[in-house]
């Protein structure tokens, strides 16, 4: 005692007087503390309150001295540990800990009354006496420590007992089982062997006496162990005085004990899974969330259920014994038929194996929803869900992900490689992906597309399983057949399951549905259901436990008694169909059952009633995304309560939401194919015709978007882009209805299927047509589905056509399709610039530009000269970042394209040429020129390097097959044969040829052909083998000689064998026998077309730069192409005649295999042309072949600008202001212009002999010609009339020393500077007003250079075309225009308040781009074009 009362020197504070400030401070912090802790006591346990309060009453007496302050200080962690334990524990259920607490209240008590005590003695006592009692203060807040250390131990020591405790259980439970099974004298069975082992793996961690949710859990986890343990004992007993019998009981209860460990860890995970989603960063979380996936797509999500406990305990055991064993094979296939119970099988054991915590990812897909029955969602979603689960995966998967954002978009393939394969690997991690109802997903491929990819990826990660769920459907059966898939696949065939052990099932869960219904409805009837009523139910079923489902629900319908219910359906005929095909038993009465349902829902309802069920039952079923009733009854014209009210009589056959925001589904997909089949559903009043169905709701459609569509819906901020809108989501959701977003997305899809009494639905077309469609786009826009009004306006416009047969309708539909396609990239990133650039850039002949074009906002930018008159002939270009392509070819359907590029092949839609995939090139294929096909079945696409045959899986994009060549060479040409079994190459190695065919199974070349050296080879399939068409010409002879032969060992001719013509043979047509050829003809080449049979002329005609020709497949249609245009011609009555003449140059072109279409390739440029939807032919006015200079020139003051063709003789002159243009010809008509000048109000035109100036008035018309002189022998007369008219050239071109004046024709003049090239090449910078020289600088040749107007007067920058920001040397500050911005397609203005969008070859072709006349007006500029805005 004598140590604790001993006090410090004086020096280190213990009065008042020698105490710090800081130290002072430091101890009323502590005080704050502990008052603070008596406050929150005083609920979680007073006793404590009590005891603190006498505590702090001794503070303020004792606080000069140390040794309280220690005290304190010390027993501050030791209050806040209790407060949390207190707070943790709950003592309810706990006797020990209601002991604990009882003697922890007891001391504390007594402290608090010793401690107030002793406080009121001190307030009365001299210093002297406070000093004596120094010890008791000190020696009472020691016992409050001991207090609180004692309760912690013996807590501890409980919580140890108990872990202990729950050792001792799990070890009775084990040696229990093993006892009975002894007793019966049997093996050990495989469902208790199953629950023993998730026994052994159960981990339990926390404080089992917590009062957090864990603690609960492990408290309901004790009680049910024992519980069952003390029902093991009393089996054991009963067994052990029985001799013999099954071992049924046993196994229940280890079914109930499996169920009990199962729940536990599901809601153990569920809380591990929540807390790991919140440690995950939340730039990575970025990055992961950019990936598009799925939404709702795992197990967690919806309102699905599992196994009923006691039902399919024997497949569940088998997979579950399979996903714990990974020398089993890595995929298994649960495989049945509908309403088999798959998906709650699937749900059941995706429960499991999460608790188990093995579980990484589940994809359940369903063909209601877009993005769950898109194969394309699934891997992107299973990594998603593998990367919250795994902290070592998701740091490989997100820098992935940052390097290649795209993948989400690219085959299947490289989704499974990239998002699945590498990553797992890298990680090694064990992990099982659940995946339930792939048939549901959509997929083209004969062999399932997605089970290709696992075929050749699985073996890859030894550490992961699938198990997969789907119907035996011929493309799901054929996949799981795959030599590669084959071995790794467990199957398990559900509907092969004896039937006994399913009726088993569905009559116990139909005996548990029936009880639950008994007490919820408060039935009296005690007989009821009876064995007799669970027999013919059960029987009924024949297998599906949908029709136990459906029975259940339609028994507890609300408003009818469910005996008289299931009276109903034992009265019921039996059906002879099962979903129209049964292959179970013939008496299924499924169809029966849904019958029954709505007889019983409608009956007494009036036939005028009738047309309302269909149209709202017809909304659920027909729907192309499940909708909420508050949207059906927009679109079907009714309340949203009474849209709830009716369907809930038929609640037994939906998934209603408890509001009326959230959306319907059908209970079972069995229901919507029954009630749209007149077979199965044969009453008229229910029966819903999909034709007549479709064309309600697409009119329904169309009338909502008239009446609801407007202008700018959102108020989104003008030249934004939808990505700069922070709440656009929330901006859709207040202002577009669910219903509104559903008409504009899926009108098209209901208008497919209609085909009568259309006469309303044409009317409503119009409407929506000229008053709402760029009101449409907007919303596609923003609802980021710019993809919809491409295809949607397609399909218009081929209803169109073939239904509504109106062609004035189609013609504007045709115009509104080419804008949808032009402009795809501006629609899909901004609703805006549907108007601020779309619009203003459309043609000025253009239907969409006559009805819009008084919408647009204002301010806009406006194209002063450079808008098109009319459509171009493509409909659709897109400028790719690659410098040319190599090859490229049309699928069989013509839907998409395949484009060989330097480093993948690209597959990109037919429509809009927008990327769909990529298919990566094998590692050192390289000289991939020619040579790219499609099989005739369009599953594989083959190409050649210079080494190999690769084929890849076209569904996945996967390399399939390699077959080397043996020795490297150049593949010219690559052809399938017909059944797809063999292809041929023409393969050029050095300087000889030979065609080669392969066996593509095996891989083995069947022969190989040498070709004599011709000057064309064309090689084609022909039967089972090929053709091959060898050109060849004598020079000396002037002799084309071409031969046919059939390619086998030997090369043998076929008839007509031999062909011969004087003229140049160009292109052959295998389908039709004729032979293109070309000779020269007066102004131009003469272009033939003979028929090699007869030698009959087809075709005859003179072209002025012709370049190439080509036949489409079926020879009706022949197109060649000139230097700027390129003309078709059509077969008909015998001869070949001009059909079409479009203009684009330079085209390399390839026809669809319906010969509707074609691709065109001009370098970086991708176009397709619709032939139907082209113009006949170009705007009047010659073709000749040639390709004239644009020239321009503008005003210094910024007001005129002036264009022309160096080949043509009339020039336009555009005021800036006014926008008004106005033409002057020029004198020497015919004659080329060489340049032009346009200063001050003076325009000067030189010819090669003619210097003409015109007068410009205010009005912006030509007043009449100032100066027309003739130069008959010196070019310097254009200098000298330019030197009269400026100042300022007379003092750059001086009147003496014309050895280096400057040469005119490429000059840029601008505000306040102006650039000329001199005749040494000498760059100069000079000032417009005083002449000096501001920079120079020697021109690199073949360097461009753009002058940039600058900020400030008399500043200016000059900067290198090829080389961003490279200074001119000039000094002073400036802008370039953003070289980045032009090639993501957009310019903005220099303060970037306005931008807009630019044509691809506006982009990719302009040579000069600058700005003009105080940065308001923009230019670009190349050898044949002139493009003005004025922002």
């Amino acid at each position: 005692m004598s140590a604790i009362l001993r006090k410090r020197p004086p020096s280190t504070g213990d009065t008042p007087s020698e105490s710090s400030g800081s130290k002072r401070q430091r101890f009323v912090d502590v005080v704050k503390t502990i008052l603070d802790l008596a406050k929150e006591s005083s609920d979680a346990f007073p006793p404590l309150k009590s005891c603190l309060g006498g505590i702090s009453a001794l503070i303020k007496l004792y606080e000069e001295y140390a040794d309280v302050k220690d005290q304190l200080k010390d027993l501050v962690p030791w209050l806040e540990k209790l407060m949390a334990t207190l707070a943790k524990v709950n003592p309810d259920d706990d006797s020990e800990e209601i002991q604990r607490r009882s003697e922890l209240a007891r001391c504390l008590e007594d402290i608090g009354k010793r401690s107030a005590a002793l406080a009121e003695k001190g307030k009365v006592s001299r210093l002297l006496d406070r000093k004596r009692d120094l010890g008791k203060v000190v020696g009472l807040v020691e016992e409050l420590r001991r207090a609180i250390l004692m309760y912690q131990v013996t807590q501890q020591q409980s919580i140890h007992n108990q872990i202990a405790h729950l050792t001792q259980i799990t070890g009775n439970l084990k040696a229990s089982f093993d006892a009975v099974l002894k007793l019966r004298q049997t093996s050990p069975q495989p469902r208790i062997d199953s629950v023993l082992t998730r026994l052994n793996l159960l981990d339990v961690k926390g404080n089992v006496a917590g009062n957090d949710d864990e603690g609960k859990r492990q408290r309901a986890l004790f009680e049910a162990f024992e519980g069952i343990s003390d029902r093991l004992q009393l089996l054991s007993e009963r067994y052990s005085t029985e001799k013999g019998g099954d071992t049924s009981d046993a196994c229940d209860l280890a079914d109930d004990l499996r169920d009990v460990i199962a729940e536990y860890q599901l809601a153990q995970q569920n809380a591990i899974f929540k807390q790991s989603c919140k440690l995950i960063d939340a730039a990575e979380f970025s990055v992961l969330n950019s990936c598009r996936r799925a939404s709702g797509a795992d197990f967690r999500h919806g309102d699905r259920r599992g196994c009923l406990k006691g039902t399919r305990s024997t497949i569940l055991d088998e997979i579950e014994l399979w996903s714990g064993d990974f020398d089993m094979p890595p995929v298994y296939w649960l495989n049945g038929l509908a309403g088999t119970g798959k998906s709650t099988i699937a749900q059941t054991i995706a429960e499991y194996i999460f608790a188990d915590g093995r579980l990484g990812a589940s994809f359940f897909c369903s063909r209601d929803f877009n993005d769950r029955r898109s194969l394309h969602y699934i891997f992107p979603t299973i990594a998603f869900q593998l990367a919250q689960k795994y902290p070592q995966f998701r740091s490989i998967l997100v820098p992935l992900l940052q390097s290649n954002p795209d993948i989400g978009f690219e085959s299947l393939y490289n989704q499974m490689k990239t998002l699945i394969a590498e990553p797992l690997s890298s990680a090694i991690i064990s992990t099982v992906v659940v995946i339930d109802a792939l048939d549901e997903c959509v997929d083209n491929d004969p062999q399932s597309a997605i089970l290709s990819v696992m075929g050749r990826l699985v073996g890859e990660i030894p550490t992961i399983k699938f198990f997969i769920t789907g119907r035996p459907e011929p493309r799901i059966q054929s996949g799981f057949r795959l030599g590669l898939l084959r071995p790794l696949t467990d199957v398990f065939v559900l509907h092969d399951v004896e039937p006994k052990i399913i009726n088993t099932d569905i009559r116990l869960f139909l005996k548990h549905g029936l009880s639950a219904i008994t007490k919820r409805r408060n039935i009296k009837q005690d007989d009821w259901p009876t064995d007799n009523h669970l027999d013919l139910l059960s029987e009924r079923a024949a297998g599906l436990f949908v029709y136990a489902v459906a029975t259940l629900k339609f028994l507890d319908h609300g408003f009818a008694s469910p005996v008289k219910q299931l009276d109903v359906i034992i009265k019921a005929p039996g059906s002879t169909v099962h979903e129209g095909k049964a292959k179970i038993q013939p008496t299924t009465t499924l169809d029966s059952l849904y019958l029954s349902c709505f007889q019983g829902a409608f009956d007494e309802m009036s036939s005028e009633d009738d047309e309302t069920v269909r149209s709202v039952v017809g909304m659920v079923v027909l729907a192309m995304d499940p909708l909420p009733p508050s949207a059906i009854a927009i679109l079907v014209n009714l309340g949203s309560q009474e849209v709830m009210d009716l369907l809930q009589l038929i609640q037994s056959l939906l998934k209603l939401p408890e509001d009326l925001d959230s959306p319907v589904l059908p209970f079972h997909k069995s229901f919507p194919d029954f009630i749209t089949d007149p077979l199965r559903c044969p009453n008229e009043r229910f029966y819903i015709s999909p034709r007549t169905g479709h064309l309600k709701i697409v009119l329904s459609c169309l009338e909502l978007m008239n009446i609801s569509l407007q202008q700018d819906p959102l108020s989104l901020p003008d030249y934004a882009l939808n990505s700069e809108v922070k709440d656009l989501e929330a901006r859709v959701d207040s202002q577009l209805s669910v219903a509104l977003q559903y008409a504009c997305k899926f009108w098209h899809s209901h208008l497919s299927e209609a085909r009568d009494d259309i006469s309303a639905i044409v009317s409503a077309l119009q409407t929506f047509l000229q008053e709402r469609f760029l009101a449409w786009l907007e919303v596609l826009s923003v609802l980021n589905s710019a993809k919809v009004a491409v295809a949607a306006l397609e399909t218009l416009m081929d209803w169109l056509q073939k239904v509504a047969k109106d062609y004035q309708l189609l013609n504007t539909a045709r115009d509104y399709f080419q804008f949808a396609t032009s402009f795809f990239d501006v629609i899909h990133v901004s609703a805006t610039h549907i108007y601020h650039s779309a619009l203003e850039l459309s043609p000025l002949s253009s239907t969409v530009r006559k009805l819009y074009y008084t919408r647009r906002p204002h301010p806009s930018p406006r194209v002063v000269t450079g808008v098109p008159d009319s459509w171009q002939p493509s409909i659709a270009s897109v400028s790719t970042s690659h410098s040319f392509h190599l090859s490229s070819t049309w699928s069989p359907c013509g839907q998409v394209v395949a484009i060989v590029s330097e480093k993948a092949v690209e597959i990109r839609d037919a429509l809009a040429l927008k990327l769909l995939s990529t298919f990566k090139l094998p590692e050192g294929a390289t000289r991939f020129r020619q040579g790219l096909a499609y099989s005739p079945d369009a599953c594989f696409l083959a190409g050649c390097s210079n080494t190999a045959i690769i084929i890849w899986d076209v569904q996945t994009g996967g390399v399939v097959k390699t077959i080397d060549f043996g020795v490297p060479g150049d593949c010219l040409q690559l052809a399938w044969s017909l059944n797809g079994e063999k292809i041929a190459i023409l393969l050029q190695v050095s300087a000889t040829q030979a065609v080669h065919i392969y066996k593509v199974s095996s891989s083995a070349i069947q022969s190989s052909s040498p070709v004599q050296p011709a000057l064309h080879v064309q090689i084609w399939a022909h039967n089972e083998s090929f053709r091959m068409m060898a050109m060849s010409r004598d020079i000396f002879a002037g002799i084309s000689t071409v031969n046919i032969f059939e390619v086998g060992s030997t090369l043998v001719k076929v008839e007509p064998s031999t062909f011969q013509s004087s003229h140049s043979l160009e292109v052959f047509s295998p389908s039709t026998n004729r032979i293109s050829a070309t000779g020269k003809g007066s102004g131009g080449n003469k272009l033939l077309i003979l028929d090699i049979h007869n030698s009959k002329v087809l075709l005859q005609e003179t072209i002025v730069g012709f370049m190439r020709c080509h036949f489409s497949p079926d020879g009706s249609l022949f197109v060649a192409s000139t230097r700027d245009c390129f003309i078709i011609w059509r077969y008909t009555s015998g001869h070949y005649t001009q059909w079409k003449k479009l203009k684009q140059s330079g085209l390399t072109f390839q026809f669809s295999p319906t010969s509707s279409s074609i691709l065109g390739n001009s370098g970086s440029l991708l176009h397709i042309f619709h032939l139907d939807y082209s113009p006949t032919s170009l705007p009047p006015g010659s073709v000749t072949g040639t390709q004239s200079q644009q020239l321009d020139a503008f005003s210094l003051s910024g007001t005129y600008i002036a264009t022309a063709h160096q080949h043509e003789s009339t020039i336009t002159i555009t005021n800036l202001h006014s926008q008004n243009p106005f033409t002057c010809q020029f004198i020497d008509t015919g004659l080329k212009i060489l340049a032009m000048v346009l200063t001050g109000k003076v325009l000067l035109v030189k010819g090669p002999e003619t210097v003409v100036a015109w007068l410009l008035t205010e009005e912006g018309v030509v007043d009449g010609i100032v100066n027309s002189r003739r130069a008959n022998q010196k070019d310097s007369l254009w200098k000298k009339t330019l030197v009269s008219y400026t100042s300022f050239f007379a003092r750059i071109v001086g009147q003496e020393d014309h050895s280096n004046e400057p040469n005119f024709t490429t000059f840029i003049v601008k505000d306040t500077a102006a650039v000329l090239r001199h005749n040494d090449y000498n760059l100069c910078v000079y000032h417009i007003h005083t002449g000096e020289i501001l920079g120079q600088d020697k021109e690199p040749l073949g360097k461009e250079y753009c002058l940039h107007r600058p900020h400030k007067k008399d500043d200016c920058k000059l900067y290198r075309h090829d080389s961003a920001g490279g200074n001119f040397g000039i000094p002073g500050g400036g802008w370039p225009v953003a070289q980045s911005a032009l090639q993501e397609g957009w310019i903005k203005d220099p303060e970037g308040k306005h931008r807009l969008w630019l044509y691809p070859n506006w982009r990719s072709s302009a040579d000069e781009v600058d700005w003009l006349y105080n940065a308001s007006t923009l230019r670009l500029r190349n050898s044949s074009q002139v493009v003005i805005v004025k922002f």
